[in-house]
């Protein structure tokens, strides 16, 4: 039993990179669709989901129970999708959903800075200049990541 998971740091081509690591290799690559088998399983708003893992708990969280409830039918959905293995998933938390699985191979993808700052100036339309200073030069994964 395969599974890679690909995250991004510096670099917002991950699932460009996913898509083409699983087609060389012949597995199923899956990305949102764990969201989609959670929301159906579970009968719960994709959204509700989608912000259960990307927002930081608020004061109101912190007492109940939906968040952890929310990740669980999360993870549940992702373990169902690559309990056979030969599988590359990209997207939320995969890294997170699926520690302590022997059979897991993480891989961090990242960018050299000029290919950051040429990917940025095409994007926004901006000189080199401001899109090195708009902080996809730092290299530490903190800049603009789309």
């Amino acid at each position: 039993m395969s599974i890679i998971i690909v995250s991004r740091g510096c670099y917002h081509r991950g699932s460009e990179v996913a898509k083409k690591a699983a087609a060389e290799l012949g597995f199923k690559c899956i990305s949102r669709e764990v969201l989609l088998e959670a929301s159906k399983l579970f009968d719960i708003p994709e959204l509700k989901l989608t912000h259960a893992i990307q927002d930081a708990p608020s004061l109101l969280d912190r007492f109940g129970r939906d968040k952890k409830k929310y990740v669980s039918f999360i993870r549940t959905a992702l373990l169902r999708e690559v309990q056979w293995g030969n599988v590359v998933y990209h997207g939320f938390a995969g890294h997170f959903f699926l520690q302590g699985i022997a059979a897991v191979l993480k891989v961090r993808v990242f960018a050299d800075l000029e290919e950051r700052v040429k990917d940025e100036m095409q994007r926004e339309g901006v000189s080199g200049e401001v899109a090195a200073h708009r902080g996809v030069s730092t290299g530490r994964g903190d800049g603009p990541q789309r």
